[in-house]
């Protein structure tokens, strides 16, 4: 009852995220995990040594399937998320080859339909779903010509567009940052959905595109080395009384967490490993010693949140920023770790991470917003000031009031007032222009790979480009006569030795009137008159 007058009241509640195990039975035949209830007791190998971590939260046997997974773990609070306008976020992480993208597919499928499902008893005066895809892909360290040193880089994608192939990177897409909104990526596109089968179609598209760049992954010749992919449905509502309501329902696969090999015996192996493969003529293993940063910053993240440090590094990485309603903000956050019977150390830092994830607290409250009475609330005290200050409130614009020292705290309150009304102005009207891109991306406006901001274009052969146009006249390049510094004369060239002796011995006299003055400021001579 509690929580329900909190929701109702539209105030903020306390939530700690939500933390499944999922178990891989592994590829080993003796198990070093076994599963009691909810207690873990791992037993490391070529010892008698045990360890038993109790987790509160559901765990999942390998015998459980993804779909039975969702719906007892993620679909009611999908579900509960949207009909309260909340943001919710679903993350997989754990070690490679545990799981964790075929729970994350199930997990897409099935919020799809929770999503349109809780829509369809809604009353509200218009409402909208859009779908977004975003690929982050790790690229391979390159040394930095200022430090020397190796330096991975991350890069987003845009997976709704078509697969760039084996086009180089151009930069990613970039993380903007709303005063209001938060964290956003510029130049992402994202569709309108009319139906779930729509969404499904889209989706599916996104997928296809996830596993292209994957199989990429470790090939070379520009290919990423990780590749971490983010679904987004966001839902859209205008109610009766003038308010929007905003849901984001994000769905997260990290690429596999990996141990670092911070001994000199697992550096000898890496090295060695590198060496084996660069033999062999393959993909060079040595990328694979490093970290990935941005599984390194959700660590960070989640340390810095459990130890409640004065400092969150969500800035660390392009996705913890994405992330950061999800991780100690405003929304809420369902964990599914994926850790494999068969590793002993894997399963006991995944399990402990788990438990430290699990002690996060986020403020959840709903998003929801009503931009008229916002700007009425504001123009009545804009209205004042200009009354005070004896100014016309008709057409105010942030760029016709300029600021000096000499303000005063009124003119400085009014431009502030005004701004954040043409801010409001600007959020009121995304509806309109999120649709209106929509329409032109589904017509086949902005499907040329060239023009992705993403990708770089790729370069014809040179083969493929003649040397001239046969369409245009060909103009001659005008020659420039070059002159020989010997020859003062200018016979050879048949030009007039008069000219020739005329501009040598004007360079002469100049040569002389420099020495001179030289020798005068200076009391001495270093430059030789010119003879």
């Amino acid at each position: 009852l509690v929580v329900f007058w909190l929701r109702f009241r539209g105030m903020a509640r306390d939530e700690s995220v939500r933390v499944a195990v999922r178990c891989c039975p592994g590829r080993a035949q003796a198990a070093s995990v076994n599963i009691s209830n909810k207690t873990f007791e791992l037993k490391r190998p070529k010892t008698t040594l045990t360890k038993k971590i109790v987790f509160q939260d559901g765990v999942y046997s390998p015998e459980r399937d993804s779909a039975s997974v969702y719906h007892e773990f993620m679909s009611l609070a999908i579900r509960s998320a949207v009909l309260n306008g909340e943001h919710v976020a679903a993350m997989s992480f754990g070690a490679a080859q545990t799981g964790k993208t075929t729970t994350m597919t199930e997990a897409t499928k099935g919020a799809i339909s929770d999503v349109f499902a809780t829509l369809e008893g809604q009353r509200c005066a218009n409402k909208m779903v859009t779908v977004s895809a975003l690929m982050s892909a790790i690229t391979a360290p390159a040394q930095s010509h200022m430090t020397g040193r190796q330096v991975a880089h991350e890069v987003l994608l845009d997976a709704l567009l078509p697969h760039g192939g084996d086009a180089p990177y151009k930069g990613g897409l970039h993380v903007r940052e709303h005063p209001r909104t938060g964290f956003f990526v510029e130049g992402l596109t994202q569709v309108a959905v009319a139906s779930e089968r729509e969404a499904r179609d889209y989706v599916q598209q996104a997928m296809t595109n996830f596993e292209m760049e994957k199989a990429r992954c470790g090939s070379g010749g520009g290919a990423p080395l990780r590749v971490h992919t983010l679904v987004t449905l966001t839902v859209w509502r205008r109610m009766d009384d003038g308010r929007e309501v905003v849901s984001d329902v994000q769905l997260l696969d990290l690429g596999g967490w990996q141990r670092a090999g911070n001994t000199a015996k697992g550096a000898k192996a890496a090295s060695g490993a590198a060496d084996a493969s660069k033999a062999k003529g393959g993909a060079p293993a040595a990328a694979a010693a490093f970290e990935d940063l941005v599984i390194k910053a959700v660590m960070r993240v989640c340390d810095s949140l459990e130890q409640k440090m004065s400092h969150t590094p969500y800035r660390d990485s392009k996705l913890t920023r994405l992330l950061c309603n999800a991780l100690g903000g405003r929304g809420s956050c369902l964990c599914a770790l994926h850790v494999g019977l068969d590793n002993y150390e894997e399963t006991e830092a995944m399990l402990q991470f788990g438990q430290r994830v699990a002690s996060i607290r986020n403020s959840v409250s709903p998003n929801s917003i009503n931009y008229a009475q916002l700007q009425e609330r504001h123009g009545e005290r804009i209205r004042q000031l200009c009354k005070a200050l004896g100014r016309n409130p008709q057409g105010l614009k942030t760029g016709g009031m300029a600021m000096s020292m000499a303000s005063t705290d009124e003119e400085v309150e009014l431009r502030d007032l005004v701004a954040e009304c043409e801010s409001l102005a600007e959020l009121g009207q995304r509806w309109e222009f999120i649709q209106e891109r929509s329409q032109r991306f589904k017509s086949g406006e902005g499907w040329d790979v060239a023009a992705r901001p993403d990708r770089k274009a790729p370069r014809a052969h040179v083969s493929e480009v003649g040397p001239y146009d046969n369409n245009k006249a060909s103009v001659p390049r005008p020659k420039t006569e070059r002159i020989d510094p010997s020859d003062t004369a200018g016979k050879e060239g048949g030009r007039d030795s008069g000219e020739g002796a005329g501009a040598s011995s004007e360079i002469s006299d100049i040569g002389n009137k420099l020495a001179q003055l030289q020798m005068t400021r200076k009391g001495g001579s270093r430059l030789r008159p010119m003879s």
